[in-house]
């Protein structure tokens, strides 16, 4: 009762923190040397209330600014707190920020933190709308959850907005940041044309990058992967986290293949590749938690239900993962293997030494019992090994041992749906760790195999794969998976180029629309197989949007975003669905044992999965697809490469002193990789400017050709000095240079001019800018002498496979 009085005075009081910019600290988000005001209510506001006091509080006006709210909540566990900020936009937003305040933490505290901005003047912006107003109604609306077309009612019912299943909030606040910020600046239409123009593609890698205007990026990118490798900051590859599986003895396979594990085990039996710890992480740089895809320059791409099923051969039909543990670990140890581990307190898990050392090899003369024991174990490793590891790497994953010690029932739950969402938030967690030595966990089995079958980048060459003869096997439940065919046969990495981290970064951020399989799952390429039925039993389901739970896990699956992959067609925009802030900060913790009650309203969503297929019949459409493409890439980040030495050209030559030579020849003596995607951006970057300046030169004078075409020359020895092409000193000379320009000018600029007056094209030079019009003065050359001069170097022009001139 004290505590529900408590609750009740302490939600009229809400503080208020502005003018500043937030701090992160040891324990999350902190207020550092903002403002604080105090507002007390005379009963619990609501969020019109609130955002009307902040006006009143801060002395403005909704007709002249913009306010914006995040509420500061823990999300930590026991005396353990971490702060987090929510976005607060509407009543619904407000209601479960309350609620998530007074329920369940000690930090009972409405703390808000506010911003303020300037609306721009009520006259028109500009006569061509800007980018977001320029969008489909779609697109406007992307941000909304997507309804199911039966039900009528959003994906995720009111019913889930409960303190215990944190809703899903709509982001309108992101539009009208974009909006106002672009307001601020001036920004007028041609968007893409200006960023380019600049030299600053909207969400590439040219120095610091701006990506407010980037609806794909969103609360996760302060501290993501990709935002510092695009800053130019260097990262180490992630340590990936698994365990090979216990020996594997054929009295298991009775307990296996009602599992639905076999396809696994027979992987595990061929022989486990390496892990590809520069592939993995070059793959994790690129994933992002607020879609649950990869940002690949060639659109979104992602590890769907399909893959799990056809890669490893799990089964997604079932039920969820999860269940209330009504007894001790210790007693289910006992019960079900037969002993108990020593008692060890430190970390939660079962040591893998200790099953290694008691379960390893079945004895010959086993009586019934004593295999099953063994064979729990040996599923242990298994789903505890590589399925879902621990991130600690010397203990199994415990979470699932009541599942496994039912080795009647355990087929009936859905343990590729539970392996994906597993992957998800193991991602999720690394793409956001910067140190040396992060960790990377999840089923790195399933993203290997499921970039090889993807990606030419770190596929490793493959020789007629040795499949087991399907007429010989006892049950077509043994039959291979589509993983089996990296580990049968001979399989060799190429030789060249180095396989390293920054490889395969550059190799990204230069991968194309025509490298990508994007339907490796096509009855010709795998009817040769002879896959197992579990591997396409349950497709009716690889298109669900039901949430995917692993116990304390619970990750949003969007199909709807990658409908490519599926041969189906693609929406332009796709709509949106949060991933949730809150439950990707929903962590295990060590004293809570009802995740099936927290987690009860997403349980009964999976439950119901066939109710939330996507209903698409629309094959694939490449020229739709083409539309989603211009929309996708000015809505995120798709260059991580920055330049790491600077060319520093100027007029044709290339400046360079004595420290950046000894600089740059002590890098070069260092380098297992010599990066290109940045050199090859720039290159697509400046040839895209004159491509769309070339377009507009129909119809000018004289004066503004020949600038044009200096513009051209110009580049061109620019980008062949950039690309470290032997040929500079060729065509350097074609160039003129500023003294040669002054000496010219003089007898040619009065013709030019004359010209120009009698061309009424030509806008009066009054009026241009002063660089506008000593730029254009600078480029009026005689035609002649710029083609007479590169006709005289014409013949020294190197050969194809000849010899460079000196």
């Amino acid at each position: 009762m004290g505590a529900l009085m408590f609750a009740g005075a302490m939600d009229k009081f809400v503080r208020i923190y502005s003018g500043g910019e937030l701090v992160k600290g040891p324990n999350g988000v902190e207020f550092g040397d903002l403002s604080e005001q105090g507002i007390w209510f005379k009963a619990a506001p609501t969020y019109s209330e609130l955002i009307d006091a902040v006006y009143k509080k801060l002395g403005l006006e909704p007709a002249t600014h913009n306010v914006r709210a995040q509420g500061r909540t823990n999300v930590g566990g026991g005396a353990h707190r971490h702060f987090i900020m929510v976005p607060i936009d509407d009543d619904m937003s407000w209601s479960n920020y309350v609620k998530a305040v007074f329920n369940g933490t000690d930090w009972n505290c409405l703390e808000v933190y506010v911003q303020t901005e300037e609306l721009p003047s009520a006259e028109p912006v500009s006569p061509e709308p800007a980018l977001l107003d320029s969008e489909p109604l779609d697109a406007q609306h992307q941000n909304t959850p997507p309804r199911d077309p039966e039900l009528g009612a959003s994906l995720f019912a009111p019913s889930m907005v409960t303190a215990n299943a944190p809703t899903v909030h709509p982001q309108h606040s992101w539009l009208r940041r974009i909006r106002s910020a672009r307001a601020r600046a001036g920004i007028r239409g041609q968007v893409a044309g200006e960023e380019v123009q600049s030299g600053q593609y909207q969400c590439g890698a040219s120095g610091t990058v701006d990506t407010t205007s980037c609806l794909l990026i969103g609360l996760y990118d302060e501290v993501h992967r990709a935002r510092a490798l695009a800053a130019g900051q260097h990262l180490t590859e992630l340590n990936p986290r698994n365990r090979e599986p216990l020996r594997f003895d054929k009295r298991y396979e009775r307990y296996l293949r009602p599992a639905g594990l076999m396809g696994l085990a027979n992987i595990c039996r061929a022989g486990l590749p390496s892990i590809d710890r520069a592939l993995v992480s070059a793959l994790v740089d690129r994933w992002r938690p607020e879609t649950h895809t990869f940002h690949m320059p060639c659109g979104e791409i992602t590890i769907t239900l399909q893959d799990v099923a056809m890669i490893l051969g799990l089964p997604i039909s079932g039920h969820a993962v999860i269940v209330n543990k009504t007894e001790s670990y210790i007693e289910l140890y006992q019960r079900y293997l037969g002993k108990a581990p020593p008692s060890d307190k430190s970390r939660p898990g079962l040591r893998v030494a200790w099953v290694r050392a008691e379960f390893n090899k079945c004895p010959e003369d086993a009586d019934e019992e004593t295999v099953k024991q063994h064979a729990r174990a040996y599923i242990l490793s298994l789903v505890g090994g590589l399925l879902f590891p621990d991130a600690s790497g010397d203990r199994y994953t415990v979470y699932p041992f009541p599942l496994i010690a039912d080795l009647e029932n355990i087929g009936s739950y859905s343990w590729g749906s539970a392996t994906l969402a597993y992957l998800y938030r193991a991602m999720c967690d690394a793409c956001r760790r910067q140190s040396d030595q992060s960790n990377l966990t999840g089923c790195l089995l399933l993203l290997q195999f499921w970039s090889w079958e993807r990606f030419p980048i770190g596929r490793p060459d493959m020789l007629k794969p040795k499949f087991p003869n399907v007429d010989e096997l006892e049950d077509d439940r043994d039959r291979p998976t589509v993983g089996l065919r990296w580990v049968v046969g001979a399989c060799t990495y190429r030789s060249a180029p180095a396989r390293c981290y920054e490889h395969f970064t550059n190799e990204f951020d230069l991968l194309t629309d025509d490298q990508v399989v994007w339907s490796p799952y096509r009855d010709d390429r795998v009817k040769t197989l002879h896959l197992a039925p579990i591997c396409t039993q349950d497709s009716h389901l690889w298109l669900t949007q039901a949430p995917l739970v692993f116990f304390f896990m619970v990750e949003v699956y969007t199909p709807e975003r990658v409908m490519r992959q599926f041969g189906l067609h693609q929406e332009c925009p796709p709509p949106f669905r949060d991933t949730s802030v809150e439950l990707h900060w929903c962590c295990r913790g060590k004293v809570r044992s009802d995740w099936a009650d927290k987690h009860k309203s997403f349980v009964d969503m999976w439950e119901v999965k066939e109710q939330h297929v996507i209903m698409e019949e629309r094959p694939y459409d490449h020229a739709n697809y083409m539309d989603y493409l211009r929309w996708y890439r000015r809505s995120t980040r798709i260059r991580l490469c920055t330049p790491r030495i600077s060319n520093g050209h100027q007029d044709g030559a290339s400046v360079r002193t004595a420290t950046a030579d000894d600089e740059d020849s002590l890098r070069a003596s260092k380098l297992r990789y010599t990066p290109r995607a940045h050199l090859i951006h720039s290159v697509t970057d400046k040839l895209t400017i004159l491509a769309k300046e070339a377009a507009s030169q129909k119809g000018c004078s004289r004066g503004e050709c020949s600038a044009f075409i200096e513009r051209v020359t110009r580049t061109c020895v620019e980008l062949v000095g950039e690309l470290g092409g032997s040929s500079l000193c060729d065509i350097a000379a074609a160039v003129p240079d500023s003294t040669t320009i002054a000496a010219e000018q003089g007898s040619e600029g009065q013709r030019d001019t004359e010209d120009e007056l009698n061309n009424s094209m030509v806008p009066d030079q009054e009026n241009e800018s002063g660089p506008v019009r000593e730029k254009r003065t600078r480029f009026q050359v005689d035609r002649t002498q710029v083609d007479s001069t590169v006709h005289s170097r014409s013949p020294s022009k190197r050969r194809r496979g000849g010899p460079a001139p000196r």
